[in-house]
């Protein structure tokens, strides 16, 4: 079976404190704990990261540079699975499996999941939209 790759990339208004939005996005993703990215890896972007092990699901929200000055922040999603989208869900988060659905890969090869996920925080009292290209 081929390796499905799954994304999803939404903006959160950045009306309050970036460690606020996580505290509400933990509430709002069951099984998460975002923990602020001290490694550097994301350079001068302050960043907070959950991880779900059961599922290899990952979530990075995406603060505002230093200096810059930005009215939303970034949410991403990603998974990488060779089980089809109905096994898939079978290991991953309530919150999760509720915007997961069967589609085809978008032309870079990726199961593109903007919209479910914007609808899903949404749902849950999260203001959410995909980004405007």
């Amino acid at each position: 079976m081929q390796k499905k790759n799954l994304l999803a990339s939404v903006e959160i208004p950045s009306l309050e404190p970036l460690d606020t939005v996580a505290r509400r996005l933990e509430s709002a993703i069951d099984g998460t704990s975002f923990e602020m990215d001290e490694s550097g890896r994301y350079e001068e972007v302050p960043a907070f990261v959950a991880r779900h092990a059961g599922s290899g699901s990952t979530f990075i929200l995406f603060g505002i540079p230093d200096g810059e000055e930005c009215d939303a922040y970034t949410l991403e999603f990603s998974a990488a699975t060779d089980l089809s989208i109905g096994d898939f869900q079978e290991t991953a988060p309530v919150f999760v499996k509720n915007f997961l659905c069967e589609k085809e890969a978008n032309a870079r090869g990726y199961l593109d999941y903007s919209d479910e996920l914007a609808s899903a925080l949404t749902l849950k009292g999260i203001s959410a939209a995909t980004p405007v290209d």
